[in-house]
């Protein structure tokens, strides 16, 4: 088996580091980001549409959600801004709508990212991409 740091992806919005300590094997964080862009975009939008309704019920849940799946990729920009959001829904404070759109900017650019790097192709963003090749031609 390769050293997965031989072929460690350039990455600013997450760890890959970080991201194979919770993963078990590269083929396994390799499959699980090339499904995550599309589950997080259905999150982020959930939040937009909970925050347009005032349901920061659904709003925090999803916050929540962001931030569990962001920690398990290492994404920690994103985990930490999801996280300062679900803390300023607790404490009702005037800057939810703020921190939302940090959250979907952040989760927009990781996104980003990872179809630039080559986990998910932007056309066919549920399809795995296994294909070794794609973190070791990233710049």
């Amino acid at each position: 088996m390769p050293d997965p740091g031989q072929c460690e992806p350039a990455l600013r919005h997450m760890d890959w580091t970080r991201a194979m300590g919770n993963h078990q094997r590269e083929e396994q964080l390799r499959a699980f980001l090339a499904e995550y862009p599309a589950d997080l975009r259905r999150k982020v939008q959930e939040m937009e549409q909970a925050l347009l309704n005032k349901d920061f019920n659904r709003l925090q849940e999803a916050a929540q959600q962001v931030m569990g799946s962001s920690s398990f990729v290492a994404a920690m920009q994103l985990h930490d801004l999801a996280m300062q959001l679900e803390e300023a829904i607790d404490l009702e404070t005037g800057s939810i709508p703020e921190k939302t759109q940090k959250v979907v900017e952040e989760a927009q650019e990781l996104e980003k990212e990872l179809i630039q790097a080559g986990f998910v192709h932007k056309d066919e963003p549920s399809r795995s991409q296994s294909n070794s090749k794609a973190c070791c031609n990233v710049s």
